[in-house]
This record gives structure tokens, C-alpha cells and sequence, in this order.
């Protein structure tokens, strides 16, 4: 009934994907119901189609949902030289400790390892999108994270419009802008949740913008929700009220 195929593959049509998702489990409900009906006065309720108005890509997201990943996209590399701040040169050491006589190197911190693999996929997408095999890092760390931020930004809605590049390059370039910006005090913006915490019952649950889950702020509860399973809480009160 839905040809959810044409979509914006972005955050735009979230809401609507949710009111299909939920038709299609009450329509579920229903057709069961039909089929063990037998009291004339009792018939099962037909659900409502839900409404809504369809944001279509072009070809995979719409200008607008482009636009957004842009601009994250151009917030990378500042925010990866805020995060390469906390880097603390080596792990903890694992339980247990080194053996003895070993010649194992103690690794590299978890922020130098996160930034490594920043800068291999800039790599990996510039490789990508010319269509050659990934070149190796050339110079510093800081400076090709800085030069690959700066290539793919220029060139992030012609990749942002290709029918085989955009929905992995925009999802990716998510998942860095949850991981890089959090870390960077100057962009982020908390936004308090209206419902109340579900396991604490604080009214405790944040959501930064660009993360995909909700959380509680308070340390003793740490109860995590997608941000999907928010919205529909969110709607099951509505319904209830």
C-alpha cells in the first residue's frame, strides 16, 4: 500500500515510517480478530489508515535532509580536534597484566584508535567516489583528517545525490557526527524529553541532537531507549489520554 522505496532516506519521513510500521501491526491485530469473529455485536474495529504528507528523495534523500548531512559533515574535523584533546597515549591495562618477557606494545588510546578510523574512512570514501584503490595516510594524523574533512565536504552533495553512494555516506557520516560532536562542548545541545524515565521515574531523559537513542541522565539508573521506542511511548500517551 506504500511504496516507502521512494522515501527520504532521512529523518524527515521518521515519523511517517513509524505510522506505517504501526498501521501494519494493527492491521495485523485485526485481520486475526476477523477471522475468530463470531459475536454479530462485537465486530472487530477496522484501523484508521494513518495521514500523512510523503517526502520523496532525490534520488535517496531530499534537499533538505542533503543539506543537514552537509553541514554535519563540515562540523567533523573541528569536533575530531576536540576529541584528539582527551587522547591519553595507552589503554588501561587489561586484568590480569603483561606476561613476563613479553614484547607486546601497549595499544593505542580508544581516542587515537576512533581518530585513525575517522581518517581511514575519509580515505576510503575519497578512494570511493574517484574510483581508485585507498591511498595511504600522507603526513600527520591531524593534518589528512583535516585535508579528507575538507575534500568530502566539497564534494558531499554530489555523493549525497548518487543512487548507490548516498544512503551509506549519509549514514555514516551520522554515526561520526554521534560520535565526534558529543565530544565537543561548543556544539552540542541537550534537549530535555517531556515523558518521565520509565525504570527511575525521574523526569530524566535527554537526547542530543544527531544521537539515535534517549537517555537518562541520572548515573544510578542509566536506562538507554532508542529514540524510536521514545516516539511511540510518546505515542502510546497520546492515545491513552
Amino acid at each position: 500500500m506504500y511504496d516507502t522505496t521512494r522515501w527520504c532516506a532521512g529523518p524527515c519521513m521518521n515519523g511517517a515510517r513509524r505510522k506505517v510500521r504501526q498501521y501494519e501491526e494493527a492491521k495485523t491485530v485485526y485481520l486475526a480478530a476477523l477471522a475468530a469473529w463470531h459475536t454479530p455485536l462485537l465486530y472487530p474495529a477496522r484501523p484508521e489508515s494513518p495521514r500523512f504528507q510523503p517526502v520523496y528523495g532525490e534520488p535517496v534523500y531530499d534537499p533538505a535532509c542533503i543539506y543537514a548531512l552537509k553541514a554535519k559533515m563540515s562540523k567533523l574535523d573541528g569536533a575530531a580536534c576536540v576529541y584528539a584533546q582527551q587522547a591519553d597515549g595507552h589503554r588501561a591495562q587489561k586484568q590480569g597484566g603483561r606476561v613476563s618477557g613479553s614484547n607486546t606494545r601497549a595499544s593505542l588510546s580508544p581516542t587515537v584508535e576512533d581518530l585513525d578510523e575517522f581518517d581511514g574512512w575519509l580515505r576510503d570514501w575519497r578512494a570511493t567516489y574517484l574510483r581508485i584503490d585507498t591511498q595511504a595516510r600522507q603526513g600527520g594524523l591531524a593534518d589528512s583528517i583535516s585535508i579528507g574533512c575538507a575534500w568530502l565536504v566539497a564534494r558531499s552533495e554530489r555523493i549525497l545525490r548518487h543512487p548507490d553512494l548516498a544512503l551509506g555516506f549519509g549514514q555514516e557520516i551520522n554515526r561520526w557526527h554521534a560520535l565526534l560532536v558529543t565530544h565537543d562542548p561548543s556544539d552540542v545541545v541537550v534537549h530535555r524529553k517531556d515523558l518521565r524515565c520509565d525504570w527511575c521515574r525521574g523526569q530524566t531523559l535527554e537526547w542530543r541532537p544527531g544521537d539515535d537513542s534517549v537517555r537518562c541522565r541520572r548515573p544510578n539508573c542509566g536506562r538507554v531507549l532508542r529514540l524510536d521506542e521514545y516516539n511511540e511511548q510518546v505515542d502510546d500517551q497520546v492515545k491513552a489520554s
